[in-house]
């Protein structure tokens, strides 16, 4: 692997980390509907990362289930 590619690799090493270690604090802290719904963030950033990084486009099936955690998240939220 280049230099290019072990950055990459660095960065998003410090950003799960980050993230992570976030998303821990906000659910010790946090209302546990509220931290729970935002758990559900994952969902739409490994589709962004997807599509940047391995040219995935979700078919409809795979859509159709994203939408149903995300709409049960929204739900709790409402609640």
């Amino acid at each position: 692997m280049g230099g290019g590619e072990w950055l990459s690799m660095a960065l998003f090493a410090a950003a799960i980390l980050i993230g992570s270690v976030g998303a821990a604090v906000a659910d010790q802290n946090g209302p546990p509907a509220t931290a729970g719904a935002f758990d559900f963030a994952c969902v739409g950033f490994a589709v962004v990362r997807g599509m940047l990084f391995f040219a995935e486009i979700p078919d409809a099936i795979s859509a159709f289930g994203m939408a149903l955690i995300v709409g049960a998240g929204v739900l709790s939220l409402r609640r």
